[in-house]
């Protein structure tokens, strides 16, 4: 896959594909990877800073592999030593989902929906701009590789934007683009 990103944040990029491992993508089975390559993109387009970049692409990795906090700081630290490394870290943890189904087994979809989306109304300008990118990416692949979900899955994601306002104003017009096309 041919990304947009300067060949700068090809270590992050590798390392990223390491840490995801053999995932794919849950409807359109392609390699997991891919998304935060494709978000990271987004991303620097409007927000062209190394942080922003970085965060997008370990966005994921707290959520969905083994790998944790420390592991992103230590590489930021190690890697980019231009970069914050808190900033890339925080910004990680605000981007990773605190009420998935298995963190919060007593609480139903929606009750989890409407806690995630009151704490992602609360996260940093910074966080909001690349989660602006991941919804407008996966609201695409649902669409596509899940229509029968995506009323739903939309449906969410709106009620996320309209509280979710404090991110670069593009990244938010494309994520509201993407929702309602």
């Amino acid at each position: 896959m041919e990304t947009p990103l300067h060949a700068h944040f090809t270590r992050a990029i590798e390392t990223m594909q390491e840490w995801h491992g053999d995932q794919v993508r849950k409807y359109s089975y392609e390699p997991y990877w891919t998304h935060p390559v494709t978000v990271a993109g987004m991303v620097a387009q409007h927000v062209p800073r190394e942080e922003a970049i970085l965060a997008a692409l370990f966005h994921d990795v707290v959520e969905d592999t083994p790998f944790g906090p420390h592991d992103i700081f230590s590489f930021v630290t190690q890697h980019y030593p231009l970069a914050d490394p808190v900033l890339v870290t925080d910004t990680v943890m605000d981007l990773t989902n605190r009420y998935e189904k298995e963190l919060c087994p007593g609480l139903n979809r929606a009750e989890r929906h409407r806690l995630e989306t009151l704490r992602l109304s609360r996260i940093s300008p910074f966080a909001q701009s690349i989660k602006y990118g991941d919804i407008a990416h996966n609201c695409q692949s649902i669409r596509e590789f899940a229509p029968g979900y995506a009323s739903q899955y939309l449906a969410e994601k709106k009620q996320i934007l309209l509280v979710m306002d404090k991110g670069h104003h593009l990244l938010l017009k494309h994520a509201w683009e993407v929702v309602h096309s």
